[in-house]
C-alpha cells in the first residue's frame, strides 16, 4: 500500500469548526482519556516493531483478498480515513494507511501499526460518507487501543519471545500468523464495543454526523436475513457482538456525550460519486 497524504477538505474543515463548543469539548476530553488508556494498559512494544508486525499482518490480509483496482476509490477512502485518523491520539506517531479489499464480504479490519481495510461489499452497503467515517473510526480505534496486541498478550499467544528483540525469524512468522488469526476470528466483545464508542466520537470530532456508524450497524442488522446480502455478513456476524447490542450501546452513547445526531456532514452525494450502487 502506498503512502498517503494528509489533508482536510474545505467542507470537512468547515464542519469541524461549526461543531457546538459543548459537544466538541466533550469529544476532545474523551479522546484524551482514550490516549492515556492506550499508553498505559496495552502490550509493551516499540513503534518500529509494531509497524514491522503490522506490515507483515497487512501482507497476510492482502494475500487473502486483493485490493480493488480503482485508484479513485482508493484515494477517496484514504482521504476520508485520514480526516478521521487526524482525531486519533496516535496520528502523529503512526502513518495510517487505508485499502479497499475486492470482495463481496461485508467487513472491515485493522492491523497493528495503522493498516486499515474495508471491503468493497461493506462500501456497497453504505449510503453516505458519514457511515464510511464511522466504520473507519471503529477500525482506527482498534489500532489506537492496541486491541489485537492486547488480546494476544492476554492469551499468551506468542511463545519463544522473552522480549521484542526475539520477534524475528520463525518467532516473528508465528507472531504474524497468530495476529492475523485474531483479526480474522474477531476480537472480544469489550474491544468491539469500545471501538464502536470511539469510532462514533472520532467521526463526530472530524465534522461528520455522529450517527454514521449507528446507521450502518442498523443496516447490518436489517440485512442479516437478506437472501442477497445475508451470506456476505456471516463472517462479520460471527466476529462481532450482536448488531442489536451494538445499536443499543451507540444509542445510549449519543445523549451521554451530548452529541446532536442531526448535526455535521452526511455527504451522501459525494460518497455516491465514488461508490456507485450495484
Amino acid at each position: 500500500m502506498r503512502r498517503i497524504h494528509t489533508y482536510l477538505s474545505a467542507p470537512l474543515l468547515a464542519a469541524v469548526l461549526a461543531l457546538p463548543a459543548r459537544a466538541q469539548g466533550g469529544i476532545l476530553n474523551r479522546l484524551g482519556g482514550a490516549a492515556r488508556g492506550a499508553a498505559t494498559s496495552s502490550f509493551a512494544m516499540s513503534l518500529n516493531k509494531e509497524r514491522q508486525i503490522g506490515r507483515e499482518v497487512a501482507g497476510v490480509v492482502l494475500g487473502r483478498w486483493q485490493p480493488v483496482n480503482n485508484p479513485a476509490l482508493t484515494d477517496y477512502v484514504n482521504m476520508v480515513g485520514t480526516v478521521v485518523a487526524q482525531q486519533s491520539p496516535r496520528f502523529t506517531e503512526l502513518p495510517f494507511r487505508f485499502a479497499v479489499l475486492d470482495t463481496d464480504e461485508i467487513n472491515a479490519f485493522a492491523a497493528p501499526g495503522g493498516y486499515i481495510f474495508v471491503t468493497r461489499g461493506a462500501l456497497e452497503l453504505m449510503e453516505s460518507e458519514a457511515e464510511l467515517a464511522g466504520v473507519l473510526g471503529h477500525e482506527i480505534s482498534h489500532v489506537d487501543q492496541k486491541h489485537v496486541l492486547e488480546q494476544v498478550r492476554k492469551g499468551n499467544m506468542i511463545t519463544g519471545a522473552a522480549s521484542e528483540a526475539d520477534l524475528n525469524g520463525p518467532v516473528m512468522d508465528k507472531a504474524v500468523e497468530t495476529l492475523a488469526g485474531v483479526i480474522f476470528k474477531g476480537l472480544d466483545r469489550g474491544s468491539e464495543l469500545e471501538a464502536d464508542s470511539l469510532g462514533m466520537l472520532y467521526a463526530a470530532a472530524a465534522g461528520y454526523r455522529p450517527d454514521g456508524l449507528l446507521t450502518f450497524v442498523r443496516r447490518l442488522q436489517a440485512n442479516e436475513t437478506s437472501p442477497r446480502r445475508g451470506r456476505f455478513l456471516a463472517e462479520m456476524k460471527a466476529t462481532h457482538p450482536p448488531s442489536a447490542d451494538r445499536v443499543a450501546a451507540l444509542e445510549r452513547q449519543a445523549p451521554a456525550e451530548h452529541l446532536d445526531l442531526a448535526s455535521g456532514q452526511l455527504l451522501a452525494d459525494r460518497f455516491r460519486r465514488y461508490v456507485p450502487r450495484r
